[in-house]
């Protein structure tokens, strides 16, 4: 181990690993804290605070005038969760290549856990209903995540915090005023935010000349992941402001664009006119259900003036983990840790696709580590494809972009699959084709 930055929290991982891989086990004694300090050349108070944090989250227990030993319950559940998950990736008998879901490899949720340990013990700020608006710490961690990751002008001030992005387009509706009532989405899947507007009285239109305000969702498309072009964002920004029209930036997957030539954001190209949303859905877990709106000067002083008829839905822990979390610099490492993930499993897909399909394949180009998208020679019908793939002995969904003549465009999500079924899938999806195409000649 490296001495030189050395930190409790290394040391806590330390142990930690031993104990899950099962190097230490159940009874085993640690070092005390004065040898494990000498041991890794660190202080006392250090070793003391990552054993603190191990007891917290049950991976050891101290026994007075004897030390600090493995927890033989933890050891019992570790053994009882890998059972769990085993049964979980059997029920899970379906190749879904449609799914928005997160791979659960992603997301370390012990870690998250010991977040949320942690906010528990912030007494004073548990014993209040919280700021309509958001924890002011957690404002100033996501709008400095912003600036820096995203070009996005902003301060916390202009930050709204919601559990959900349409629990918050619910704040915004009433804000837009009488005078913008027709909306345009360019992506009309999204049919839980055109409900809120419907619901607030706002007509969903069919061309952006028309609309009022205009919901673009940049980095993602279409179902396929497509991304939005920086020479396109520039002309849609510059329309919308010679025609006096406002944007609504959904930044929906924009952690997973095409990293090699970074996409600038609507809003840092105009943040008068644009309103940012986005959530950590796909960084941390759906079921942690925290997003962020970015509001445009005006409507921030509408808002402020009408806050306190609001309450904040995010819970106050919930808030208080995230703030320390993108403090500890925890968010960047899990952007790191999910395109690595993604991105190895979509260019085993990939691979996988040219060795099954050989000169028929026609890949899309790799935009993003979420989506793979291609085409291939096929004769018949998608609905039979999709109908003959859902009858395999491990059903198989995927995204039918379009039928062409001869060519099936395809679309593969990588988020939700796990990628020891992903050659065995494509081996099966290129015989079900196989088939289709000999029945058709």
């Amino acid at each position: 181990m490296k001495n030189n930055s050395f930190l409790y929290s290394d040391l806590y991982d330390y142990y930690k690993q031993l104990i899950e891989s099962g190097k230490l086990t159940a009874g085993d004694r640690l070092p005390s804290i004065r040898r494990c300090a000498e041991l890794h050349r660190v202080s006392k108070t250090t070793v003391d605070k990552a054993y603190m944090l191990l007891c917290d989250d049950g991976y050891i227990i101290p026994k007075n005038q004897s030390g600090f030993y493995v927890s033989q319950k933890l050891t019992k559940r570790l053994a009882e969760n890998e059972l769990l998950i085993k049964k979980e990736k059997e029920k899970r008998s379906v190749s879904d290549y449609t799914s928005t879901g997160v791979d659960s490899e992603v997301f370390d949720l012990t870690l998250w856990t010991r977040y949320v340990k942690r906010s528990l013990r912030r007494r004073e700020k548990l014993m209040d209903y919280g700021e309509p608006q958001g924890e002011e710490g957690l404002r100033d961690g996501i709008a400095s995540y912003l600036k820096s990751n995203r070009s996005c002008v902003c301060d916390r001030d202009d930050l709204v915090i919601g559990a959900g992005v349409q629990n918050l387009l619910n704040i915004l509706c009433p804000l837009l005023g009488s005078d913008r009532r027709k909306i345009y989405f360019n992506d009309t899947s999204y049919r839980q935010g055109m409900a809120v507007f419907k619901d607030h009285g706002y007509t969903v239109v069919n061309s952006p000349d028309e609309a009022d305000i205009l919901y673009f969702s940049p980095s993602h498309m279409s179902k396929a992941g497509s991304i939005m072009s920086v020479a396109r964002r520039h002309e849609l920004v510059s329309y919308a402001r010679k025609n006096g029209k406002l944007i609504i930036e959904d930044d929906y997957d924009s952690e997973f664009r095409d990293i090699s030539s970074p996409t600038p954001s609507l809003q840092g190209l105009d943040s008068e006119h644009v309103i940012y949303i986005g959530s950590f859905s796909k960084l941390l877990l759906p079921s942690i259900r925290i997003s962020y709106m970015l509001l445009c000067p005006f409507l921030r002083e509408k808002y402020l003036a009408v806050s306190g008829s609001y309450n904040q839905t995010v819970s106050i822990p919930d808030q208080l983990a995230l703030e320390e979390f993108i403090a500890d610099n925890k968010l960047i490492s899990q952007v790191k840790r999910a395109r690595k993930i993604y991105t190895q499993k979509s260019r085993l897909l990939r691979e996988c696709l040219k060795r099954e399909f050989g000169d028929s394949l026609r890949l899309g180009k790799n935009v993003t580590p979420l989506y793979v998208s291609c085409s291939f020679r096929f004769s018949g019908e998608a609905r039979e494809l999709e109908e003959r793939l859902s009858r395999l002995s491990r059903p198989i969904k995927i995204i039918v972009v379009k039928k062409e003549e001869d060519r099936l465009f395809a679309s593969f999500s990588v988020s939700f699959v796990e990628a020891e079924n992903i050659e065995q899938d494509i081996h099966n999806l290129r015989l079900t084709v196989r088939e289709i195409n000999v029945e058709q000649q």
